[in-house]
């Protein structure tokens, strides 16, 4: 997870993507932010992240640099290694172990999770590997881009635009 920029200056974005996480019974478990390239996506993305983490509502946190496919799937796969012993020499199996780590399971002790994907470039490296919706899990998006592939299915498109200081 990146740092907070020395200048990150806190903004209406952020007070959005709070509320819309945490609205209650009418929360939208994955928020992906859109804009321009330069606008601040990823530092907000940082500051919940960060904020959660301090504030204790998260208990796993992994932040993925979402570029490619497989940055993806690597980044998963970590995950899975080290949350549930998957096999590190099988990156495939592991990010399934991994995403279906994030499956709230019966009987168990209940996980509140945090996966943030920053920076997705093509909506097609994320396909089949979205985390799965959970009243505990969260996902958060960053992107340059709008498709419908990243929208729908309990997915909320938060439009983040450069703040201009005159």
């Amino acid at each position: 997870m990146p740092p907070l920029a020395e200048c990150f200056q806190y903004r209406a974005e952020a007070d959005r993507l709070r509320t819309a996480v945490h609205g209650g019974g009418t929360a939208v478990l994955s928020q992906v932010l859109t804009g321009m390239g330069g606008v601040g996506k990823t530092q907000l993305a940082a500051d919940y992240a960060h904020t959660a983490r301090r504030d204790g509502t998260v208990d796993v946190l992994v932040w993925v640099s979402a570029a490619t496919r497989s940055a993806v799937v690597n980044a998963y796969a970590q995950a899975g290694v080290e949350l549930c012993r998957a096999d590190p020499h099988d990156p495939d199996r592991a990010a399934i172990s991994f995403l279906a780590w994030l499956e709230p399971k019966p009987g168990k002790r209940p996980c509140r999770w945090l996966v943030v994907l920053d920076d997705v470039d093509d909506p097609a490296d994320v396909r089949g590997l979205w985390p799965p919706d959970g009243h505990l899990g969260r996902t958060l998006v960053t992107t340059r881009r709008r498709d419908a592939a990243l929208t729908g299915a309990g997915r909320r498109l938060v439009e983040v635009a450069s703040c201009l200081v005159l």
